[in-house]
């Protein structure tokens, strides 16, 4: 975004060669959304979240960029606990969390995140109007 704005005051831009981050971005990330995430049986705070990956609160030290791992997103909407499992592998760590990237997404993954995301849509309008 930074990038977008220099660039659009006439400034060069690091990002000139279309590789910015948020524009290659599939899907908008989730960060108001209460989920936790279990990365090959680990528990871990889910800081941002979309379709199309996510990123977690983590000890990083023992974390492997392109290693591929089991991932399940937990989310607790209303009475229900939604429990979404899938593979992904790591693209990105710092020093105190870790991103992945989901593998291609089945029909019913891409219906179970709708479902979700509508939810918490709809949850968070009922709240702003009362």
């Amino acid at each position: 975004m930074f990038g977008k704005f220099m660039t659009a005051l006439g400034f060069s831009s690091s990002s000139d060669d279309g590789d910015d981050i948020n524009a290659r971005r599939v899907y908008p990330r989730r960060e108001q959304d209460k989920c936790v995430g279990v990365i090959d049986g680990t528990t871990l705070p889910v800081l941002d979240w979309s379709p199309g990956g996510m990123r977690v609160f983590a000890d990083t030290r023992t974390i492997a960029v392109g290693k591929e791992v089991d991932v399940v997103l937990k989310f607790q909407i209303q009475d229900e606990m939604i429990n979404v499992k899938h593979r992904a592998h790591i693209v990105r760590k710092a020093r105190d969390n870790f991103a992945v990237q989901f593998l291609p997404l089945t029909a019913d993954l891409r219906a179970a995140f709708s479902h979700i995301i509508d939810s918490f849509n709809a949850d968070e309008f009922a709240t702003s109007q009362a």
